[in-house]
């Protein structure tokens, strides 16, 4: 194993071809509720790697003991604490995951992610501009009061489509690895490897038709991560989906 090498789990589909690989990697970011993922899978894929956990508002800890021959070394959050703490969803957060080190969304990446805009905006002008820097200074520069009361409504200073390319971007700042491996992240575009009870009466469970449009969200998220492709050229990615299409030479379908 190498620690110049890490993956990125996400809950879609394309996470079934993680235990083929699970050998190479001695750490790994998981992201969301997971504890019916690594049942599935089996533990052996993830015992003995250094686990970083990112969540979300809505995401749940831990249950039936998963977590006890783990080494899950911090629960990694996308919100500062006084986001977390004035936000009712967030407040669960904190109770959730009480008993890990609970890490909140660190300096280094306060300019990282989109702007604080809607989803409309935000896709819009990612048709405009095919350089995210570019965008995210056209939208800094022409948006300035709408950001400013999105930040204090929405209780965050910057907005990422999903945990998971939050998760990815963080990794590629953090770790600065030579190869990047990604498993379960479908753009919310293909059905979870595993679906939740409380899962079922989403949208998005009611919509996974072959061939249907991307939805604004999906869009951002492809849109985001090929960014981050281009940006990172000295990493090598590899992705086990194929609904995320790069032609940059660092990027590879596995």
């Amino acid at each position: 194993m190498s620690k110049d090498r890490v993956a990125i789990l996400g809950r879609g589909g394309s996470l079934k071809k993680y235990s083929k690989f699970s050998h190479l990697f001695d750490t790994i970011y998981i992201v969301g509720t997971f504890h019916k993922e690594i049942r599935k899978i089996g533990i052996k894929h993830f015992k003995d790697k250094k686990i970083i956990h990112f969540v979300g508002r809505s995401d749940w800890g831990w249950r039936k003991g998963a977590d006890k021959d783990l080494n899950i070394v911090r629960v990694q959050t996308m919100y500062s604490v006084k986001q977390l703490k004035e936000k009712r969803k967030g407040k669960g957060i904190l109770e959730r995951f009480k008993k890990f080190n609970i890490f909140f969304l660190p300096e280094f990446m306060s300019k990282r992610g989109f702007p604080v805009l809607s989803k409309e905006i935000l896709e819009k002008y990612s048709r405009k501009y095919n350089n995210y820097k570019d965008m995210c200074s056209f939208l800094e520069n022409n948006f300035k009061n709408e950001i400013k009361k999105n930040i204090v409504s929405n209780r965050r200073s910057r907005y990422w489509p999903t945990t998971g390319p939050y998760a990815i971007d963080m990794c590629l700042m953090d770790e600065s690895p030579k190869e990047i491996y990604i498993f379960g992240i479908d753009a919310c575009y293909e059905i979870s490897f595993i679906k939740y009870k409380w899962e079922e009466s989403k949208y998005e469970w009611k919509n996974h038709k072959d061939g249907r449009p991307m939805t604004i969200k999906e869009k951002l998220i492809v849109y985001y991560i090929k960014e981050l492709v281009k940006e990172f050229s000295n990493t090598n990615f590899y992705s086990a989906s194929k609904i995320i299409e790069s032609d940059c030479p660092n990027w590879s379908l596995i």
